[in-house]
């Protein structure tokens, strides 16, 4: 048998062709399919994480649970869907009424009309600590008719460490939040105003 005929003979076997072509999309297909879990799992913690929290902000705002108690649950539910080394954050912050939510303290008089507190000028005390805050929400369940904002982040590392192969992050962020006004079982407490020396 002659060299040309043994080549002949190679070029038409096809022999392992399937296995070959299989090994050139094999990488690319299970890259894709773990990426594909990946973001499904950050997906359904996400899910999860806003399930469970507006279930225990309907809970507590009749009355009658600390942020001790509102965390705990949060931290309960959330404890089977967590991987190894996930760290949870919860923020609970009272409000007098819904557009006060994260912003500052309102001016009652603004001497110069600059928009900023300076001598003379006086405001609402919205968390009640003698200081102007650029947040008025009080740390806390708050009291009758008040509005509670929850939010709840999740860092938590990934299920399978690919992102870091194409430059990103090693761990998952999810953040939530929600605001919720108390039940009316008592009279809402108005905020005091205070006036800058």
């Amino acid at each position: 048998m002659t060299i040309e005929t043994k080549k002949a003979r190679l070029d038409r076997d096809e022999n392992g062709a399937t296995l070959m072509e299989f090994g050139l999309i094999a990488g690319p297909l299970i890259t894709l399919l773990l990426g594909i879990m990946d973001i499904g799992y950050q997906g359904y913690l996400d899910t999860m994480s806003k399930s469970i929290m507006h279930q225990v902000a309907r809970q507590a705002s009749v009355g009658g649970k600390s942020v001790a108690d509102i965390e705990a649950e949060i931290e309960a539910g959330l404890e089977p869907l967590l991987l190894k080394n996930a760290r949870v954050d919860v923020s609970v912050r009272s409000y007098f009424d819904f557009t006060n939510i994260g912003k500052p303290e309102k001016l009652t008089k603004d001497v110069n009309g600059d928009g900023n507190l300076d001598s003379g000028d006086c405001y609402l005390d919205g968390n009640d600590n003698q200081v102007f805050d650029v947040n008025t929400g009080r740390g806390g369940t708050g009291g009758p008719d008040d509005i509670v904002n929850y939010e709840i982040t999740i860092v938590s590392p990934r299920i399978f460490p690919l992102a870091g192969l194409f430059g990103g992050s090693k761990d998952m962020k999810s953040y939530n939040a929600t605001a919720v006004r108390n039940q009316p079982y008592g009279s809402q407490v108005p905020d005091p105003e205070l006036c800058e020396e």
